[in-house]
């Protein structure tokens, strides 16, 4: 590590500037280096000296400091000496021997007891915990059923003048239960209830008329796979990249990014030339941005392994993808025959609010509110930064296009000549 390097592992600007600071101290002694790690006394405001190491693997820090700041000022200073001056090359002190191989023997994987009694009791253990799950998330679908019936008794009208805490203290109770689809789907009313709007009542109608078809349907003995998913029930990644794969030619034309204020989401629509349209999502916590999890607006091939559900399903990234340019991609004829073509999807998930959408040669209209197809049949399309480009690429001529349809309208996403390769804008 160069000194840049070292110092952005500080936590703060202070510990930079202090760390800086001390690297130049003559209150050093007895530092020295191996392969795996660092090590020095560092005088402070007591009689013994701070025992400063770091491990060179990971450049995890360990420090005799009371600072409750990870890694302190010693552990970077240390850093910044050996990084402007290499450390005497030594045999670590027995202190720092001790840590580094209680950190080695924590991070070396426990042994399995593969007896057929550990087996069984871990397979019980496991089976008490799923049963466990389904009897709080059962109880929590009978809260929500209570729930809905006094908003039903309520009214609409009376939801703008329900405070947080009421809100709050239903998705509690959903998040308590482990249903947390159901305390995702209490947020999305409250959060169109708060915005108001001419159609605020209608859409939180919607919202709720799905929240009650979901919680009648989980009530059943053996709710369908989608029903369970909708309620947060899930499959782990690495179980769906244990299973089958689809090899194909996938083509990432739309994605949607969402921050929900912790944790930021990437949704990248695919289509794939034998398989049609797939979800592929990736999420990102701590301010971070999640990339999509393909090369976005180009031809790859690859294999994309499937969830359970109904189409478009979602996949996790399998086997490493080759990019090549984009070729073209067919598209509806009309919008009518696109839209048709949503009806399995509705009927296999009727909770699904984003749909991928497309037409060949269709034209903006001069108020630049609907794309119209070659029949005279139009939708209405977002006007945004996207549309703005696909005009600009087109020059105002017929183009294919594909968006994120919500039932209301359409999100442009890519564009591309009659016939052409797709060209991603937004």
């Amino acid at each position: 590590m160069d000194a840049q390097a070292v110092l952005e592992q500080a936590p703060d600007s202070r510990v930079a500037s202090s760390a800086t600071r001390l690297a130049g101290s003559s209150g050093w002694q007895g530092t020295g280096r191996s392969d795996s790690a660092l090590w020095g006394l560092c005088a402070g405001s007591g009689k013994d000296p701070y025992r400063v190491c770091v491990d060179l693997g990971d450049r995890a820090t360990k420090c005799s400091c009371p600072s409750r700041k990870f890694p302190c000022k010693h552990a970077l200073a240390l850093q910044l000496r050996d990084a402007r001056e290499p450390l005497p090359v030594a045999e670590p002190p027995e202190w720092v021997r001790e840590w580094l191989d209680r950190r080695t023997r924590a991070a070396a994987p426990a042994r399995s007891d593969d007896s057929p009694e550990a087996v069984e009791r871990r397979a019980r253990a496991k089976e008490k915990t799923a049963a466990a799950r389904e009897n709080a998330v059962r109880a929590g679908v009978a809260g929500m059923a209570d729930w809905l019936a006094d908003v039903a008794g309520g009214g609409l009208a009376g939801l703008p003048a329900r405070d947080a805490a009421w809100w709050h203290a239903i998705q509690a109770r959903m998040v308590d239960a482990q249903a947390k689809g159901l305390a995702s789907a209490v947020d999305e009313v409250r959060a169109i209830v708060a915005a108001g709007g001419a159609r605020w009542a209608h859409d939180a109608a919607d919202r709720l008329g799905g929240l009650h078809l979901l919680a009648r349907l989980s009530s059943s003995p053996s709710p369908d796979p989608v029903v369970r998913r909708r309620l947060g029930f899930s499959v782990t990644e690495e179980e769906v990249r244990g299973g089958p794969g689809w090899s194909d030619q996938w083509a990432p034309l739309l994605k949607l990014e969402s921050d929900d204020g912790l944790v930021r989401t990437v949704r990248q629509w695919v289509w794939g030339r034998s398989h049609g349209w797939v979800v592929a999502v990736r999420h990102a916590g701590g301010g971070a941005r999640p990339a999509p999890p393909l090369a976005h607006g180009v031809q790859v091939q690859g294999v994309l392994h499937p969830y359970p559900g109904v189409p478009p399903h979602r996949v996790a990234v399998g086997e490493p993808v080759v990019a090549r340019p984009a070729e073209p991609v067919p598209a509806p004829e009309s919008w009518r025959v696109a839209l048709a073509g949503l009806e399995e999807a509705l009927k296999g998930d009727p909770w699904q609010r984003l749909h991928p959408l497309g037409c060949a040669s269709v034209r903006v209209t001069e108020d630049v509110r609907w794309l119209v197809d070659a029949g005279g049949h139009g939708v209405p399309v977002r006007g945004d930064v996207a549309l703005d480009q696909a005009l600009a690429v087109t020059g105002g001529e017929a183009f294919d296009a594909w968006g994120l349809w919500d039932g209301r309208e359409l999100r442009l996403g890519a564009v591309a000549m009659p016939g052409g390769a797709p060209e991603v804008v937004g």
